[in-house]
């Protein structure tokens, strides 16, 4: 689980880690406007803002936006 300053950069992460781990990650908001890219059995603590399977954003019910 790592935290990011911008949106951007934690998806980017996001879409690298799960493509090449095969494993599903996800990109929260946190309290203090910062983002966090974690495995998907990480305690989310925030707002969903993506989730990435093998290089690519996972439709979910979860998420606060749909691409």
């Amino acid at each position: 689980m790592e935290t990011y300053p911008t949106l951007r950069q934690a998806t980017g992460v996001a879409r690298t880690l799960s493509k090449r781990s095969s494993c599903t990650i996800v990109v929260y908001r946190t309290g203090d406007e910062k983002y966090v890219a974690a495995h998907s059995t990480d305690k989310v603590e925030g707002t969903i803002e993506g989730v990435y399977r093998d290089g690519y954003v996972v439709n979910t019910l979860l998420t606060t936006k749909k691409p």
